[in-house]
């Protein structure tokens, strides 16, 4: 090579570095966005699913973990102020009943070595000094209490702290016990954006107890209409805009599906023996080899049982151990607490769809944005994966619901809370993260 070929070369991987040096790797930077809304002042207003009962108890960790603080979270990166909860102490935390949390135990069945896995209290008691009044001096972001209907948000004995007058979860953080109201306690902070979750507890206390709270246990869907009009025109009047959820059919919650109308299992010779004694008992009952329908208690009938329907349900809070080792749902009938038979899911289903629809009038005319938790339900009941993970309604294993089978485990609370986001990003034009669903605790088996 000639020297003038060496200078040429020698020029050329000047420039070459030269312009290497003058330029910056570009990354592509992720900018996120409040879109339309604001969410310098966030409260929540709900009942169990937006407090963070879990595990039939409100407690630190889920708490930690429910929606609406997940939901914070997110909103933290778009100028969200702080989310304040009234917290519980740390430890076993306090039910409606003033229970512990339930965890998960193996149990040996009394009549045989079969094993099975059932909830079981983490300690005698809740902890009773949940009870103790926060004070007032700041004013909170999550005003939600387990337990709550639509109805108790304008009671003022609802704050009262005597569980026989009102509800000591709510009474444990009220402004101003026995006088102040959940709907008043949620506009000290002068909201900019609201998350709203009521309902369930208005059919569900119904559902949950087997038809035993009775009909008129359901709130009636006109006085639900008229109470969450006057909710959400109390939020909006202050010019803020939010996201409400409407409510799932029981179809979407293990409590009501983990033990289906014809899981009765029988060898031939088993189906034979209940055929022999049914005989001359109630003919109308017969069994064969492989699934059956249960029996159930039913007063409508001369004998007083009957084999269940498809479509009822029998509930989660049934004695398992009955089930292996006595004879329940074979000789001995279930007790109508734990089925809800056709009329009972007709009246369930026929509120649903009616507070449904009060809800969807509300958001549609109003603009405000509408989270189907219904159809999300449905949908997590077929199946549902995030980041590899596989997610579903099935008790224990779907991971999506705590081990009392009705509230969220923290992981399904991740999963709802970016079902809200989700909506919020299309409707808002916002562009908020959604939340990692899989780095938080999922059901701890013994």
């Amino acid at each position: 090579m000639n020297k003038q070929s060496n200078r040429r070369l020698l020029l050329l991987s000047s420039i070459l570095i030269l312009s290497c040096l003058s330029c910056k790797t570009s990354f592509d930077e992720i900018n996120y966005s409040d879109g339309n809304a604001d969410f310098s002042r966030v409260v929540a207003i709900g009942s169990g699913y937006l407090a963070g009962y879990s595990d039939q108890a409100l407690y630190r960790d889920a708490q930690n973990s429910c929606i609406p603080a997940l939901m914070s979270k997110s909103f933290s990166m778009v100028g969200q102020g702080n989310f304040t909860q009234p917290f519980v102490n740390s430890g076993v935390g306090i039910g409606l009943n003033a229970n512990a949390k339930w965890v998960l135990a193996s149990k040996n069945a009394s009549c045989n070595n079969q094993t099975y896995f059932a909830p079981t209290p983490a300690a005698a008691n809740g902890d009773l000094s949940n009870y103790n009044w926060l004070g007032n001096a700041v004013s909170f972001n999550n005003i939600s209490v387990p337990g709550t209907r639509l109805a108790d948000l304008t009671d003022q004995s609802y704050g009262d702290p005597s569980p026989f007058l009102g509800n000591p979860l709510y009474a444990r953080f009220a402004s101003n016990p026995g006088t102040s109201t959940m709907a008043g306690d949620a506009l000290l902070s002068v909201p900019s954006f609201f998350i709203v979750w009521l309902g369930m507890d208005d059919v569900y206390d119904y559902a949950m107890s087997g038809g035993e709270e009775g009909k008129d246990s359901i709130t009636d869907a006109n006085e639900f209409s008229s109470q969450f009009t006057s909710l959400l025109n109390s939020l909006t009047a202050q010019n803020a805009s939010g996201i409400v959820a409407n409510i799932p059919l029981p179809s979407g919650f293990p409590f009501f599906t983990t033990i289906g109308y014809n899981d009765l299992v029988l060898t031939a010779a088993e189906a034979d023996e209940l055929n022999v004694l049914y005989a001359t008992v109630d003919p109308s009952i017969q069994f064969v080899a492989g699934n059956n329908r249960f029996v159930i208690a039913d007063s409508s009938v001369a004998t007083g049982r009957r084999q269940i329907e498809e479509g009822e349900l029998i509930l989660l809070s049934v004695s398992q151990d009955s089930l292996i080792c006595y004879g329940l749902g074979r000789t001995v009938p279930i007790p109508a607490k734990f089925v809800l038979d056709a009329d009972e899911v007709f009246e369930i289903t026929n509120a649903i769809g009616a507070y449904n629809t009060a809800i969807q009038n509300y958001c549609t005319t109003n603009n405000i944005a509408m989270a189907d938790m219904r159809n999300f339900f449905n949908t997590l009941s077929t199946g549902y994966v995030f980041n590899g993970v596989n997610y579903s309604t099935e008790y224990l294993s779907g991971g999506a619901f705590s081990v009392d089978g009705f509230y969220p485990s923290q992981r399904g609370s991740a999963l709802m809370a970016n079902q809200f986001l989700r909506v919020i990003n299309s409707f808002y034009s916002a562009k908020i993260p959604l939340v990692d669903v899989n780095k938080y605790p999922g059901i701890a088996f013994p």
